[in-house]
This record gives C-alpha cells, sequence and structure tokens, in this order.
C-alpha cells in the first residue's frame, strides 16, 4: 500500500519515522519462514531415520539452531511493524521511534543467522562457535508500553509456541534412549513454562486491562517469548541442556559471555547497594537519609529485574574491559553520580552497547535511576547517561517522599 500524503502528515503531527527500513528488512527476511518449514522436515525425515535428536549430524543441529533464530527473529520485526500498522493505520509507512528502535534490534541480527544456517547446511564440519543459546537483542525501554508492543510480543510468542510443540514430537520418551529421557523432560518442562507465561499474559491482555497492568503483561509477554527463544536452540541442539541454566538473565547478548546474575528483591543475596559506586558505598552506608533513600528506591521500581539486568551488563562490559572507571586529568577517579543510587561514573574504552544505546569509544556515562519523578505523575527512571563528569560537593537523594533535589 502507497505511502499518501495524509500518511505523511499524520506521521509528522505524532513524531513518527519513516518504516522504509524496517519493510526493506521484512522484505528480505520473507524466506526464512520457508526455511522452517524445511528445517522442520528434516528434523522429522531425522526422526522417521531412527535418529534421536542428539545422534544428528552436528552441523544439521546448528542449522536448524540458526533457522530457529532467525526465525523468532523475523517474526517480532514483522509482528512490531504489522501491530503498528494495525493500531494506527493514518501513519501507516510511519511508526514510533521506540518501534523502530526495538524492530531493528530484531531485524538486524537475521541476516547473520540466516547465513550461518547456510553455512551449516552447505558444510558437514560446520560447527557454532559462540555461546549457547543465544539471547535475545534487549527490549527498548519504554514506559508506558504501548499496547502495539504488547500485541506484537504475544502474537511473536504464540508463533513460536506452535513452531516449538511440533519440535517436541520429536522427543517422545518412546522413541529415546533411556539415557536422555530425563532432557526430554527437562525440555517439557521448559515448554510448559513458557506456555504458562504467554497463557497468563493472554488472559490479562484479553481482559482490556487497565495501563497499570501493561507492565505486568509486558514482563509475562517478553519471559515467554525469551523462553520459546531458548527453547527452540535446545531443541535443535539438545546437547546445549548439559551447562543450560534457566535462571540467568535473558534478553541481552552481553552476559553471554559469563556475567553474573545479581540477586533480585525477595531472592537470597539481594544487595540494595548493587548499583552504588563500590569505593563511596561505606560512606552512603552510614548515612541515615541514604539507606532511607535506597530502600525508597526500590520500593517504588516497577520492574527490578530491567534495573539489574541493566547493572549485569555494565558489569559484563567491565569485566570484558569495554569500559572502566572515568578518571580526572591528574589520573584520579571521578567516584560516584552526586544523586541516588550513586552509580560510578565510567568511560567507554572502545564502542559498546549498553541498554540498547550505543557508545562510542572515550564517552563518559554513568547508571541514572530514580523514582523522584513518579511523585509528579512521571515515569520511575533507569537509563545510561552520558555526559561529562567532574567531582562535585552536591548531593542528592532523589527521595520522590522529600519532592526535592538537593535534598
Amino acid at each position: 500500500m502507497a505511502v499518501t500524503l495524509w500518511n505523511r502528515i499524520a506521521a509528522a503531527l505524532e513524531g513518527e519515522v519513516s518504516a522504509d527500513t524496517l519493510e526493506a528488512y521484512q522484505r528480505a527476511g520473507m524466506g526464512v519462514y520457508k526455511q522452517l518449514d524445511e528445517a522442520e522436515a528434516r528434523r522429522l525425515e531425522c526422526k522417521i531415520e531412527g535418529q534421536d535428536p542428539w545422534s544428528v549430524a552436528a552441523n544439521t543441529q546448528a542449522e536448524l539452531l540458526c533457522t530457529w533464530n532467525a526465525f523468532v527473529l523475523q517474526t517480532l520485526g514483522d509482528q512490531f511493524l504489522e501491530a503498528d500498522y494495525r493500531a494506527n493505520p493514518a501513519t501507516r509507512g510511519f511508526v514510533p521511534p521506540v518501534t523502530a528502535e526495538q524492530a531493528l534490534a530484531f531485524y538486524g541480527e537475521v541476516e547473520s543467522w540466516l547465513n550461518r544456517a547456510s553455512q551449516a547446511h552447505s558444510n558437514p564440519g560446520f560447527r557454532l562457535t559462540m555461546p549457547l543459546p543465544a539471547d535475545l537483542p534487549r527490549w527498548v525501554e519504554v514506559e508506558p508500553c504501548p499496547p502495539a508492543h504488547l500485541e506484537a510480543t504475544l502474537e511473536a510468542a504464540r508463533a513460536a509456541r506452535l513452531h516449538a510443540e511440533a519440535a517436541l514430537v520429536v522427543f517422545q520418551e518412546d522413541g529415546l534412549p533411556a539415557e536422555h529421557q530425563p532432557a526430554a523432560q527437562k525440555l517439557r518442562q521448559l515448554a510448559a513454562e513458557a506456555g504458562a507465561k504467554l497463557a497468563y499474559g493472554e488472559r490479562l491482555w484479553a481482559s482490556n486491562p487497565p495501563r497499570t497492568l501493561h507492565q505486568q503483561i509486558e514482563e509475562h509477554a517478553h519471559r515467554a517469548v525469551e523462553r520459546y527463544y531458548h527453547l527452540g536452540q535446545l531443541l535443535a541442539a539438545p546437547i546445549l541442556l548439559d551447562t543450560y541454566d534457566p535462571s540467568r538473565p535473558n534478553g541481552g547478548a552481553a552476559l553471554s559471555g559469563g556475567g553474573r546474575r545479581l540477586a533480585r528483591p525477595g531472592e537470597p543475596g539481594f544487595d540494595p547497594w548493587c548499583l552504588t559506586d563500590p569505593v563511596s558505598r561505606p560512606q552512603w552506608e552510614s548515612d541515615p537519609s541514604a539507606r532511607n533513600a535506597i530502600r525508597t528506591l526500590w520500593q517504588n521500581d516497577p520492574a527490578p529485574a530491567r534495573t539489574l539486568g541493566l547493572q549485569e551488563e555494565i558489569d559484563a562490559a567491565l569485566q570484558r574491559g569495554d569500559i572502566e572507571y572515568a578518571t580526572g586529568p591528574r589520573g584520579q577517579r571521578l567516584g560516584a553520580f552526586y544523586c541516588c543510587p550513586w552509580a560510578p561514573i565510567y568511560v567507554t574504552r572502545r564502542a559498546v552497547t549498553l541498554g540498547g544505546r550505543r557508545l562510542r569509544a572515550s564517552q563518559q556515562f554513568t547508571l541514572d535511576v530514580s523514582a523522584e519523578d513518579m511523585l509528579r505523575g512521571g515515569a520511575f527512571k533507569r537509563e545510561v547517561m552520558l555526559g561529562n563528569f567532574s567531582p562535585t560537593d552536591r548531593v542528592d537523594y532523589c527521595d520522590p517522599t522529600t519532592g526535592g533535589h538537593d535534598d
């Protein structure tokens, strides 16, 4: 359908951006759906020939895995684009910037997985060398979550569920050696978990819920599609089950290289000061106002897993050497940002993506987390904040119950 002048005017009034690039990616990746059907046919052929999933040729397992990943990513990109068009047909051909950013994150990885699948199909010696199962690209932060994003994520999860359940057929216990039956049971458990997350999110969404429930629906939809993304990879290459930890964070490849998981509120070992600069932390721990501010911060965080996931990304980048603590002209550490939770000031050593934001080399940044705007009806803030930082004596407890800066 051609973009009309009215589409352009309506999009300009709503601050939307052209979807030309997204539509090009959509067209380029359409072949993945046929490719997935062919891969599933090969999987069934292997079962008919008497091969259990563990004995399938390694390159065929790699092809199945890569095709699955390309399928899920393409489906997510397509659903985000089409859901926006359905929600706002007056701006067809244009999408909100946050929708463009999220869809591009999905589309941007499709070609590399299709390329690997093609290599695996052509070369019996092909092997995948990256950490697996791979995670989805990080979800772009937006509060409240647009209804079209919820609809798109739920629809993508449904498509993933359909194909994952079909793949589970080859793991029927009557056709598996006894030593593989516990693994098959674990796969069915993972499928049940993903299905339960999806079903609960669907039921909430079907009730025409108020916006206050959108956050919960989003969390269930995200977890469902993330679990199905992993499940499809495990079904393709079940040897991955030997080292798979379903409790590790999802949705961010930065942790695939061994980053540590931070305990969530309510879990054993949760550290409310984990966002704070480690050098100045004792100072804040001894300050009653700071202790109250930290407690209030976590009480008001509507999605602490997101906040901690962002900190995990930063920790992993620090561990890899992509970033380091920022220093001043004389080599002294700049220390902590002056606002609660008093996060360190970092500087990038090389280009790196954190929280969905691409940072160039030599950029200073900190983690800005605050509930202060919520008192005025605003959103909870969690973001990578760039700046040119310098030492200061200012202190801001950012406590929404006090209602002021420089408390």
